[in-house]
């Protein structure tokens, strides 16, 4: 059982950004301010990363600990385990199947969690710009 109403609960949904988040916002900063220029966002990507370098096949998620599930830090909802459950599993299973396809289509993918880049910001700037280093050297 939900403690929030109906409408109390679709408004707070309403409100949880999908683009443009804190660790998305920055990871890009960090980039710029370290020279990493032919980025995009809003790419047309299957899965939808956060960033990416078209000319490098370089795609990076900036996932949320709690609706991509980390190992570290995710704590099960105390209200309606069974919709959450499903709803963050399915999340899960999908994440999969997109590094699949992107994969199989040439791809790098990187993924971080929301609380290493809350926490070490520059340490996954440097992993991406290594890697974008890599792929140009190619």
């Amino acid at each position: 059982m939900d403690v929030h109403t109906k409408k109390q609960r679709s408004y707070n949904m309403s409100r949880i950004k999908c683009r443009d988040t804190k660790p998305e916002i920055v990871l890009r900063k960090l980039l710029y301010a370290e020279g990493a220029r032919g980025y995009r966002v809003n790419y047309r990507l299957k899965g939808k990363p956060d960033i990416v370098f078209p000319k490098q096949k370089i795609a990076v998620f900036a996932d949320g600990c709690f609706w991509h599930k980390c190992p570290e830090c995710f704590q099960k909802p105390a209200t309606n385990k069974k919709f959450w459950q499903d709803k963050i599993n399915s999340n899960v299973k999908r994440d999969r199947e997109i590094n699949s396809v992107l994969k199989k289509s040439g791809w790098k993918v990187m993924r971080f969690w929301e609380h290493d880049i809350r926490k070490k910001p520059d340490k996954c700037c440097t992993k991406i710009l290594h890697e974008v280093r890599k792929m140009r050297s190619k």
